[in-house]
């Protein structure tokens, strides 16, 4: 039985990632049944708990008990593509939350920059494209094998003066120098410290949302171009 507080929950797919994760279960190899009970054990607190949304959680509980019926049953193609749906919407949801948890930790160093400290960094339809999308996976992968960074900045001796305002300029002299395009990766990674890599990846974001640059995917690597600089 899982004893958790339901208002640290942003809805049902929020508990279900969270129950996978306290379960160490693979996203992708799913054992519904098990998922299912610990699911049920769950809500059966909705009686006692006010719950907002508690709508939503009896939707997923009757997906859930759904699913795990009909794989009680001889193959069930019906069966089979409401899971591979639930599978892909928890999927596409921890890439969402970890997401929001580099632009959270974004919107922190931008303030810290004392940069557009009153906007925040949203996740809106002109981001969302697909290159775009995968800029901010390619990103998270970076920041995630950041131990040559920490290792960087522990013999960093003095805080190096950086503002959005000059990678952007750092931006437009680079694709005008080249007349074309150039490797994100590669640009990104001539900022030394966590600080800057953020600061770096924000102005490519508010460059993309103004339209000024655009990001192509090539391979399995993504460039950026000029637009309208």
């Amino acid at each position: 039985m899982y004893n958790v507080e339901l208002e640290v929950f942003q809805g049902p797919m929020d508990l279900l990632l969270h129950l996978i994760e306290k379960m160490e279960i693979d996203i992708h190899n799913i054992p519904i049944e098990k998922l299912t009970d610990s699911y049920l054990e769950y809500i059966k607190q909705l009686d006692e708990i006010s719950l907002e949304n508690a709508e939503d959680y009896i939707v997923m509980a009757s997906t859930l008990i759904l699913i795990k019926s009909k794989s009680l049953l001889p193959k069930d193609e019906e069966a089979d593509y409401i899971e591979e749906e639930l599978v892909t919407k928890l999927v596409d949801y921890k890439n969402y939350k970890e997401i929001q948890s580099i632009l959270s930790e974004m919107q922190e160093i931008r303030n810290n920059f004392g940069e557009k400290e009153n906007e925040e960094i949203l996740l809106d339809s002109k981001l969302m494209n697909m290159p775009a999308k995968k800029l901010y996976v390619a990103f998270k992968n970076i920041l995630e094998n950041s131990n040559k960074l920490r290792k960087l900045e522990e013999n960093i001796r003095y805080r190096k003066e950086i503002s959005i305002e000059k990678i952007r300029e750092e931006i437009i002299f680079k694709i005008k120098s080249y007349d074309s395009k150039f490797e994100f990766e590669k640009f990104i990674l001539n900022f030394q410290t966590r600080d800057e890599l953020v600061a770096a990846f924000i102005c490519i974001l508010d460059m993309l949302r103004e339209q000024l640059i655009i990001c192509n995917e090539l391979g399995e690597k993504l460039y950026i171009a000029a637009k309208d600089i």
